[in-house]
């Protein structure tokens, strides 16, 4: 297992005489608000998908007991922090959980050896891919697996020069800049604005402004920037979103030369 900061510092915990005999990773708690009319019961209103908690068992070697009491001291450094840190699952390398320690944990002293249960509680719903689109070429076959769905021949880009292309979301959950990473970057000329359609979804995205050739236009999360700088107020107040599977996308209302889909994909 890999404790990584989020200044993409990483820690190995076998360098800490550590051993994971194994994790579990529930499903997504869920909140349902129920409401009860007279006749037929309780009835579902609502249904939140909220975070959930991964116990990870470890067994710690000491050398003496001793060594044990140095040992017990790094390992509070090393999972009791204040700021949000990935854990990453070596035989899931290509994806990533953001947590913190989810409650105290104890590890009896023991002059060899003894397991022990760290709980962690994820800071966001789902886990997410490692790499990001902007970087998916440069995977490592061997090191990320490709998560399964991804083929190393595949002709797979999240940049484009056409004004209709597909983007592909290789996660199981949609991506929606309110909740998670999206960042899209167009240039061209647009003398009487932009439109940017997701066929999929339905999504309709509309920049009022004229775009040149010398700007750049930035969707970020919420936000749009037009070179750097925040100009919300000239679009339609809409956002893309990106569904599971193949998007098809149009830009309409003039020339494109390129426009780049930046995200990770998300996993249940």
């Amino acid at each position: 297992m890999i404790i990584e900061l989020l200044n993409g510092t990483r820690f190995d915990i076998a360098d800490y005489s550590l051993k994971r005999l194994f994790h579990r990773i529930p499903s997504a708690e869920i909140s349902h608000d129920t409401a009860t009319v007279e006749g037929r019961g309780d009835i579902i209103t609502q249904t939140t998908i909220l975070n959930r908690t991964i116990s990870v068992e470890l067994l710690y070697i000491a050398q003496d007991i001793y060594d044990y009491y140095l040992l017990r001291d790094e390992l509070n450094e090393l999972f009791t922090r204040d700021d949000a840190f990935y854990i990453i699952f070596k035989r899931e390398p290509y994806k990533r959980w953001k947590v913190k320690l989810a409650q105290q944990f104890a590890t009896e002293p023991n002059p060899r050896m003894e397991p022990f249960t760290v709980d962690f509680r994820t800071v966001d719903k789902y886990a997410e891919s490692i790499a990001d689109t902007s970087t998916i070429k440069e995977w490592d076959v061997n090191k990320f697996g490709w998560n399964g769905t991804i083929d190393w021949d595949e002709d797979l880009t999240y940049t484009f020069n056409t004004n209709l292309f597909v983007v592909k979301n290789l996660g199981n959950v949609p991506i929606d800049p309110c909740e998670s990473e999206l960042e899209i970057i167009v240039k061209g000329e647009f003398p009487n604005g932009l439109t940017i359609r997701n066929e999929t979804t339905g999504d309709i995205y509309q920049y009022k402004s004229t775009l040149s050739s010398t700007d750049e236009l930035v969707l970020k999360g919420i936000r749009t920037l037009k070179n750097g700088i925040s100009d919300f107020k000239n679009t339609n107040k809409k956002l893309l979103t990106l569904a599971v599977g193949n998007n098809s996308i149009t830009v309409e209302g003039g020339t494109l030369s390129s426009i780049a889909f930046n995200f990770r994909f998300l996993y249940k």
